[in-house]
């Protein structure tokens, strides 16, 4: 018997068992791709509105298994599993993708701690090599070179640039592990947030709801503009159709803005494959421990005997490995499923209304 194998299954029950303590419940306006209301018809275009969807438009569609790997390579499973230990909350989960950007103050000490990190990997050992290297050969030796002022040196430089830097930079690595508490000033602002159970979109301003509609009613529009090198900046934004509001919800933050646009065609699918209860959450490393959390994902893992820990059991180059393996199969394989027309009732809704009339 191979022991290991037991152990190892053993761990993966104990790990499902854990996971299925909550599992979410779906609200009556979750998307759901197989059964929804014909929406209204796109009213009359005015300026501001033309100007906003003046992009590439996506369509909702059936989705695929297509991912994006651009954004979702950032995290390793070494990563994962730190976070799991400092119980830190992911930005998505089974219920929530929550995007956030960084307040004045974080940028700040962000561009601190990337200084203190520079200074800790080169600057201050180069320092400190040059400290020792005329401490040693110094004419009147090492006892009369320390005497003479490069203990002056030494110490000042480890009491003033050395220790500071080094308190900096366990601060942000405990504070990104979510061990410490973060101070109000600098949290990061919540931007937007796309939630599964309810199948609500809310834009945030000023870290207060600014606007909260259903995924439906949204259109999806690829925003483009130039830099000054002349390359082109990519957003993929969510427009509502209804209202002429003068903002969208710039869902692609985390991939970035220089990408293929066939990248945020993938993303799309991974978005609306979120927002579809009727499908399982996309397959990547970040939902993993979201799967045990969402009940159409319970019931797909359970049918395809899917391993719990398929992403995280992953060493960080094995993970890296299969990102690349995934990118080259999809270039052969369709980004989307079969375009859905929102404004006409799918046909699982019609047959519950004919199936109501009949009762009647």
């Amino acid at each position: 018997m191979d022991f290991s194998q037991t152990a190892k299954s053993e761990q993966n029950d104990q790990q499902a068992a854990q996971d299925h303590r909550s599992v979410s419940e779906y609200q009556d306006t979750a998307y759901n791709s197989q059964s929804f209301a014909p929406q209204r018809p796109r009213p009359e275009r005015g300026f501001l509105r033309r100007m906003m969807t003046s992009g590439k438009p996506f369509s909702f569609s059936q989705t695929t298994d297509s991912i994006t790997i651009y954004g979702l390579d950032d995290l390793a499973p070494s990563e994962m599993a730190e976070g799991e230990r400092g119980s830190k909350p992911m930005y998505w989960t089974e219920t929530q993708l929550i995007g956030e950007s960084l307040s004045g103050w974080s940028q700040v000490y962000v561009l601190i701690a990337g200084i203190a990190n520079v200074c800790l990997m080169g600057l201050l050992p180069l320092f400190y090599v040059i400290c020792l290297i005329g401490l040693f050969l110094g004419k009147g030796g090492v006892v009369f070179g320390w005497n003479d002022g490069w203990s002056d040196i030494f110490i000042g430089l480890t009491l003033y640039a050395t220790l500071p830097c080094l308190i900096i930079h366990l601060h942000s690595r405990v504070l990104n592990a979510g061990y410490v508490f973060v101070a109000p000033f600098l949290r990061a602002k919540r931007v937007f947030e796309l939630n599964r159970t309810t199948g609500m979109v809310t834009l945030f301003k000023k870290n207060k709801p600014f606007f909260t509609h259903p995924f439906i009613e949204f259109d999806c529009v690829l925003m483009s503009s130039p830099t000054q090198q002349g390359f082109l900046n990519y957003s993929l934004t969510l427009i509502h159709r209804y209202r002429d509001y003068s903002v969208g919800v710039p869902i692609s933050g985390s991939m970035g803005a220089n990408h293929k646009v066939i990248e945020y065609l993938r993303f799309w699918n991974m978005v609306q494959r979120y927002m579809d209860i009727s499908q399982p959450l996309p397959d990547i490393l970040v939902l993993e421990p979201a799967r045990q959390h969402d009940p159409t994902t319970i019931a797909y893992d359970k049918e395809h005997n899917r391993n719990p820990r398929y992403w995280r059991d992953m060493t960080d180059k094995e993970f890296k490995q299969k990102m690349d393996e995934i990118e080259k199969a999809q270039k052969n394989t369709p980004v989307t499923g079969k375009p859905i027309d929102i404004f006409e009732a799918s046909n699982t809704m019609v047959n519950k209304k004919h199936n109501r009339n009949k009762k009647k």
